[in-house]
């Protein structure tokens, strides 16, 4: 077996103290966000058939706008993205695999992003179906970036 992939086969460390500091920051915004509980449950009961994307086809959506938890949420990204940049620097310090770099990465551009969208419906400046257009393409964004980055790393190490 070669020495990158016994690397590969090591726990992720990392990834473990990224989980952790995930449920760490899902505590620390709810209890640092006033009256958060109840707007969760005002944003869920709030959901309505509203939006006709073909006869008889209807979307849910929140009736009202909803700040604090759209506003929270991007707390939480913009927090999380930001606390992704270093695990991406501590991935490069400890030379892990380039899937797991790659990985950070994608999800760096997806949380950020997400926060981004997510301040501007806190803002009132993007509607609910905008911002369901917005997270697909984080989703689908990230997904590229991190395929682009292990493809292009690759065929770069193969050739060094």
């Amino acid at each position: 077996m070669l020495s990158h992939e016994r690397q590969h086969e090591k726990r992720d460390i990392l990834g473990l103290a990224s989980f952790g500091f995930f449920l760490l920051l899902i505590g620390v915004i709810w209890v640092i966000t006033s009256n958060l509980s109840q707007a969760v449950v005002d944003f869920f009961k709030d959901f309505e058939l509203t939006e006709e994307i073909f006869p008889n086809v209807l979307l849910p959506a929140p009736a009202h706008h909803h700040p604090v938890v759209y506003t929270a949420v991007a707390l939480f990204c913009f927090v999380f993205g930001l606390f992704q940049i270093v695990i991406l620097v501590l991935r490069f310090f400890f030379r892990e695999p380039l899937d797991r770099v790659a990985g950070t990465f994608s999800g760096i551009v997806f949380w950020l992003g997400v926060g981004f969208v997510s301040n501007l419906l806190a803002a009132e400046a993007l509607e609910w179906f905008g911002f369901l257009g917005w997270f697909i393409v984080f989703i689908g964004l990230s997904l590229v970036v991190r395929s682009l980055l292990v493809l292009l790393f690759e065929v770069a190490l193969r050739k060094s």
